[in-house]
């Protein structure tokens, strides 16, 4: 991939150009280095200076924090955040999970940038930090052990007035669970319904979906209520995707409107979740198949 493929992958793919124009975005790639990856390479290092993050521009890329995969780093996305933070150090292992092509900006370029032309280079500083921000809440998120099932509340802008209404009339069962909702739905839950979260993420551009599918593949997740917007186009669009695909793999009820929602709380709370109904096969031989190339590594 060339600078022209560089500059064009990230105008249309990721978070990027919700936020800058094409221009923009072509003036940042003018610092970054073109890099190639196998899989299972590693981009970042936990414990190295926080010194580049890395856009991926094909392939797929994963971030692990002690073995354990709190984020998937698609087309467009990027890692390695802890250069916009305040540590001194990346918090997180990077690793291909696809031979990948991969944009590189190190401090160093960043600087540059900097003094080449000051408002662009703080506004991309800005986008960054509060990327990076969202991230590390998810990531403390993480450092500790917590054994509770929570019920995820999402919803979309011009869902929330709907999922709202939904929780006021479903108050009395939604009161039974560990609630755990997104950015700004967490906030108004209180506000319209007097319901009390026990957790809060950030919203789901931010970071938000990513963390709710973490907790679902650490078993801290009983089901999830997301009422997503169908007319509507979301700059998170991958992460909703990916949070939706994660409920299957690890049989998670999922309901994305009002009916299935009554439908969930109801089954949650006859007890049968608590127990496999159906052997989980999919994840069985997805983790042999794991097991083998640890073995053959």
């Amino acid at each position: 991939m060339d600078h022209n493929g560089l500059v064009k992958t990230l105008q249309n793919e990721g978070n990027l150009k919700y936020s800058f124009n094409g221009d923009e975005i072509d003036a940042l790639c003018q610092w970054m280095t073109i890099e190639t990856f196998k899989q299972t390479q590693t981009l970042i290092s936990k414990g190295d200076p926080a010194d580049s993050l890395v856009f991926i521009l094909s392939g797929l890329a994963q971030s692990l924090n002690d073995d354990r995969q709190i984020a998937l780093h698609h087309k467009g996305d990027f890692a390695g955040d802890s250069l916009f933070s305040e540590r001194s150090v990346h918090r997180v292992n990077v690793q291909a999970l696809e031979d990948s092509i991969t944009a590189r900006l190190t401090c160093h370029d960043f600087h540059d940038f900097l003094k080449e032309n000051q408002s662009l280079a703080l506004k991309f500083q800005e986008f960054f930090k509060t990327i990076s921000q969202a991230r590390g809440e998810q990531l403390e998120g993480e450092s500790f052990v917590d054994k509770k099932k929570y019920l995820a509340l999402i919803a979309h802008n011009n869902m929330k007035s709907s999922l709202m209404e939904f929780c006021s009339m479903q108050s009395n069962k939604l009161e039974q669970f560990p609630l755990i909702a997104t950015g700004t739905t967490g906030s108004l839950l209180f506000k319209k319904t007097g319901l009390v979260l026990s957790h809060k993420v950030a919203s789901g551009p931010l970071g938000g979906d990513q963390a709710v599918g973490t907790m679902i593949s650490t078993k801290n997740i009983c089901g999830v209520i997301f009422f997503r917007d169908p007319l509507s186009a979301h700059p998170h669009h991958a992460d909703i995707e990916a949070l939706g695909r994660l409920c299957d793999v690890y049989q998670i009820p999922f309901a994305t409107n009002p009916q299935s929602g009554e439908a969930i709380l109801d089954y949650l709370l006859t007890g049968k979740a608590e127990r496999e109904l159906i052997p989980n096969h999919v994840l069985e031989v997805y983790k042999q198949g794991q097991s083998k190339v640890v073995e053959a590594g």
